[in-house]
C-alpha cells in the first residue's frame, strides 16, 4: 500500500496557521519546523521531485532548528550568587535573574578601606558605582554632606548629565561596591533597551529616594 504522501501538503499548512497564530516565539519556530519536515516528503515523492523547493525547506529548518536551540539555552533557568541575590534584593528590584547576570557581566567589584576617596570632586566620573556593603558619605569643602548606605548609587547624575563629580566620595568604614565603566554600560544599553528601561526605573527610584532625604535633612 502506498503511502499518500500527497495528503502532507494539509497538515503541513495547518501547521503553518498555528504558527502565525502563537505569540511566544519558540513555539513559532518549532511548529515551522515540523511544518518543513512534512513538506519535505511531499516534494520529493512527486512524479518529478522539487529539488529546490527542498532545499530551501532544509534551509529553513536548519536556521529555525539553530534559533529553537538558542531560544532554549537562553530561558534555563539561572542561579544567582549569594551577592548577587542580595544585590538584586537592594536595588534591581525591577530586574528578573537573567537580566541581573547580563548586567553584571560588565561590571566589577571594587572595595575600599575605611576613610579612602575613592570618587574626587571635580573629576570625570567614568563609572556608574552602586554600594554593596559599608558605609561612604558625600564632601564638599570638607563638609559631610550626606551618608551613602548599600544599595544607594554613586554617579547616577553623572551617568545622565556627564557632568564633573559634584563631591568626594569617602568611604566612612571598609566599603564594598560594584561599578560599570559609562562608557561600556551605555554600549551594552544599546543592544538591550528592556535592560535600559530596567536601569533607568531604578536610577530615578534612588534618585527620588536622594532627594527626599536631603529635603528631609534640611526641614
Amino acid at each position: 500500500m502506498s503511502i499518500p504522501f500527497e495528503l502532507l501538503i494539509h497538515p503541513a499548512n495547518m501547521l503553518y496557521l498555528f504558527a502565525y497564530m502563537v505569540r511566544d516565539i519558540l513555539w513559532l519556530r518549532i511548529l515551522t519546523v515540523v511544518a518543513a519536515t512534512c513538506l519535505i516528503p511531499y516534494f520529493y515523492f512527486r512524479p518529478e521531485p522539487l529539488m529546490a523547493a527542498i532545499y530551501w525547506n532544509l534551509a529553513f529548518t536548519a536556521l529555525n532548528t539553530f534559533w529553537i536551540i538558542r531560544l532554549l539555552l537562553e530561558r534555563r533557568p539561572v542561579k544567582l550568587s549569594e551577592e548577587e541575590q542580595q544585590l538584586c534584593g537592594l536595588v534591581f528590584h525591577t530586574m528578573r535573574p537573567r537580566e541581573m547576570l547580563k548586567l553584571l557581566k560588565i561590571a566589577s567589584w571594587n572595595e575600599a578601606a575605611a576613610d579612602e576617596c575613592f570618587v574626587e570632586r571635580g573629576k570625570p566620573l567614568d563609572r556608574l558605582m552602586v554600594i554593596y556593603s559599608g558605609k561612604a558619605c558625600a564632601e564638599v569643602n570638607g563638609k559631610y554632606v550626606t551618608e551613602l548606605e548599600p544599595g544607594q548609587f554613586i554617579g547616577s547624575i553623572s551617568y545622565v548629565t556627564e557632568d564633573l563629580a559634584p563631591a568626594n566620595i569617602i568611604s566612612l568604614e571598609p566599603t564594598r561596591y560594584v561599578s560599570w565603566p559609562k562608557s561600556q554600560l551605555r554600549e551594552f544599553m544599546k543592544k538591550n533597551p528592556d535592560l535600559h528601561t530596567a536601569l533607568k526605573t531604578t536610577l530615578a527610584i534612588d534618585l527620588a529616594k536622594w532627594l527626599q532625604a536631603s529635603w528631609a535633612r534640611q526641614t
